[in-house]
């Protein structure tokens, strides 16, 4: 049966043309399940092994001909030169810096000659430069290319941790280097989670680190990424010598479930508490506390401070006070104080009060006082201080800005440093003097002018959505943008964890503007660009309202004359997949294009996709009832229907993908080539070098986005996108 289906394959894909789309077709498999009484039709189940002979060559046959496709469209490789030169105008750019408390500056930097940023220090913010590190010389003689991901100095500033990770991979290796020289320690961790999520704690005596272990690394393991724990290991003993301080075995007293990333939080070395959390893909998490000492013990003694159901979350603690931001009944959420050694919550004190126009977005301890921001409608930013004395005042920025980063040296030190950025304007770096209210421009990358964007405007509306409900919508265009129903528009979204999308200057969507089109945010539910009410008002039964309301941001556009339903181009990647995917099956005729990269397009799967369980806090659990219907509802694959015209898709995926299965995507494909009676061309874009992008080379990027614009321009009639014969 197989040997005929392989066969089949090859003569479909020796008669495929140069679109393709809809002729690169894979047979349906009749596969079926039932749950809570429903039966679920899968036709493409057997596309979930990818290592399957037929899954394998399709993957790989779509991989080739969209790379074809797409490299022939015209005006592609004008998007990519001009972000390119863009980028080009920066001389360097530096991120990830870090402070330590004795004024050490490491950071990764990069030049335009650089495929991968560099790790450098100083030993004073005016010092000498010294190159630490290049990730080139990272095991140099594999074929493998590796990234810094991560780095944690030690606190004496004599040594290193190093993540690093190959190939787009998250799933890090740890190594330590020596910076006095410069060379690496022979010990390498392996199975290492991605340690901007996971962290990395330097032992209070710098003997070794904490971090969060993978047990199991292999995607084909049905234990992939679960019973995760946070172990110790000693520098100079073998990588495998580790000692359990958090997880499920180790802790059975606290039901740490499997699909839980049991986290020991960044602390600082004058803290008496340290804290644990149970992460994950959620807004809220589960957090314990045990006294620092405890480290140097055989077990250590966790307890309970808050469960996720309370509401609390992004807690701080400073010598005996613990401060917590608070959601229950303050959905703009409140800045709570009491005391560790007897949490109580709920007769706490009320550090910030909650706002009912402005959401506390993020908060910082200092030594004299508490510095936080709050946002509007996820775009308008405002910054504010209280004093130790309860004192409460706003701190005036220098110049407006649609999203605040606040960063200290730590909470026992003054000093602090403000980020602020919007759609046109770039992340600029402040320090702040809080006691004087004063700001000083303290950049530590150049600055570079940007004439071409000097025209476009910046719209911040609100608009009625499907339920009435008032939904803010950003919109980027050219000065004169004539409301004639001819835009080319961009919309994009997310919607998810609570996260907002707020502004940040990002030549690459404001490339498709150059391009005379109109970009959109649909800051949809789901996120937090209106306090925990909006995130819960697009969360599992409710998520419906997430592509509701996107459906409900393109029947705008085009009642105000700005576009037509042949001018838009819709695009969401990773869980805002579910977003784009639902808006086109409920809605084929509103769309003339969807772009999704690395997208959870087969919800319904969740429960045994790779890392999949771990989503299903944000989601829904399909051996439930009622989230196996929420989990239903969201599915795009699911609600495919045959005889349909449906939109133009590029659809995007990572093989190395640690988070999204890349199966999810190719399952949507090939039933939505099935199904659709339209001459829409529906992409598979498949890289077997990237996983979900989080560690993508700028190049890679520009590309990655020239292909989505210039497919989407191409498909909605751009003149300059046009496919060569």
């Amino acid at each position: 049966m197989k040997k005929k289906i392989i066969f089949i394959l090859i003569l479909i894909c020796g008669f495929a043309n140069a679109v393709f789309s809809q002729n690169v077709v894979v047979p349906e498999i009749p596969t079926s399940k039932n749950y809570f009484g429903k039966t679920i039709n899968d036709p493409y189940a057997y596309l979930e092994n990818t290592n399957d002979t037929l899954s394998r060559n399709w993957f790989k046959e779509n991989s080739l001909k969209t790379r074809e496709i797409l490299n022939n469209i015209t005006g592609r490789k004008e998007i990519v030169d001009k972000l390119i030169e863009i980028e080009k105008r920066k001389s360097f750019s530096v991120t990830s810096l870090k402070i330590t408390g004795n004024d050490y500056f490491f950071y990764l930097k990069k030049t335009e000659q650089d495929k991968r940023a560099k790790l450098f220090y100083k030993t004073s913010e005016k010092g000498h430069e010294v190159l630490l590190f290049d990730p080139v010389e990272y095991k140099k003689e594999s074929v493998n290319e590796y990234s810094i991901t991560y780095f944690k100095p030690s606190w004496d500033g004599k040594k290193v941790a190093l993540s690093f990770s190959k190939n787009g991979e998250e799933i890090a290796e740890i190594a330590f280097l020596n910076i006095d020289t410069k060379l690496l320690l022979p010990e390498i961790l392996s199975n290492c989670w991605p340690a901007e999520l996971g962290g990395i704690n330097w032992l209070p005596d710098d003997s070794g680190i904490i971090y969060l272990n993978i047990p199991v690394a292999d995607k084909r393991d049905s234990n992939y990424i679960l019973n995760t724990q946070s172990v110790i290991y000693k520098l100079g003993d073998k990588p495998s010598i580790n000692k359990v301080v958090f997880s499920k075995e180790n802790n059975s007293d606290l039901k740490i479930d499997p699909v839980d990333f049991p986290e020991i939080v960044e602390y600082n070395l004058n803290d008496k508490y340290i804290l644990g959390k149970l992460d994950g893909a959620a807004a809220y998490f589960d957090y314990y506390y045990a006294k620092i000492e405890e480290l140097q013990e055989k077990k250590i003694n966790w307890k309970p401070l808050f469960k996720k159901e309370d509401g609390f979350s992004s807690p701080v603690i400073v010598n005996e006070d613990i401060y917590v931001l608070a959601s229950k009944n303050s959905p703009n959420y409140k800045i709570l104080k009491t005391k560790i050694t007897n949490p109580d919550f709920v007769n706490s004190e009320i550090i910030v009060d909650e706002d009912k126009k402005e959401i506390i977005q993020n908060y910082e301890i200092l030594k004299d006082g508490l510095v936080y921001s709050t946002t509007k409608n996820g775009v308008e930013a405002q910054l504010y201080f209280v004093d130790n004395n309860k004192g409460h005042r706003t701190l005036d920025l220098p110049k407006k800005a649609g999203r605040i980063i606040i960063r200290s040296k730590n909470k026992y030190q003054s000093d602090l440093w403000i980020y602020t950025s919007g759609w046109l304007n770039p992340l600029k770096r402040y320090r702040c003097d809080v006691v004087k209210k004063s700001f000083k421009e303290d950049d530590v990358s150049p600055t570079v002018t940007y004439p071409e964007f000097d025209d476009f405007i910046v719209q911040e509306i609100e608009i009625p959505s499907h339920d009435g409900v008032l939904l803010p919508v950003s919109l980027i265009y050219k000065k004169g943008m004539k409301k004639n129903k001819m835009n080319n528009v961009l919309i994009d979204g997310y919607g998810a964890y609570g996260e907002s999308t707020n502004p940040s200057f990002q030549p690459i969507f404001l490339s498709w503007v150059l391009n005379d089109g109109v970009y959109v945010v649909s800051h949809v539910r789901g996120g937090g660009e209106k306090g925990n009410d909006w995130y819960t008002g697009g969360y599992k039964k409710t998520k419906p309202n997430t592509w509701k309301d996107l459906i409900s941001t393109a029947e705008f556009l085009i009642k105000d004359k700005i576009t037509s339903n042949k001018k838009i181009a819709i695009y969401g990647g990773s869980a805002g997949g579910i977003l784009v995917g639902r808006a086109i099956t409920e809605r084929p005729d509103l769309f003339k294009v969807m772009i999704c990269e690395n997208g959870f397009l087969n919800t319904l799967r969740m429960d045994v996709a790779p890392n999949g369980p771990n989503n299903m806090k944000e989601f829904g659990n399909p051996l439930i009832r009622e989230e196996f219907n929420a989990l239903y509802e969201m599915d795009a694959y699911q609600h495919i229907k045959k005889g349909v015209k449906y939109p133009a898709c590029l659809v995007t995926t990572g093989m190395n993908d640690a988070r999204v299965a890349p199966w999810m995507s190719g399952k949507f494909v090939a039933k939505l080539r099935s199904s659709t009676i339209s001459h829409n061309p529906v992409l598979f874009a498949v890289d077997y070098k990237s996983g979900h992008g989080v560690d993508s080379s700028y190049l890679q990027l520009y590309n990655d986005y020239a292909d989505a614009f210039a497919f989407a321009f191409w498909q909605l009639g751009h003149a300059k996108f046009k496919l060569k014969k």
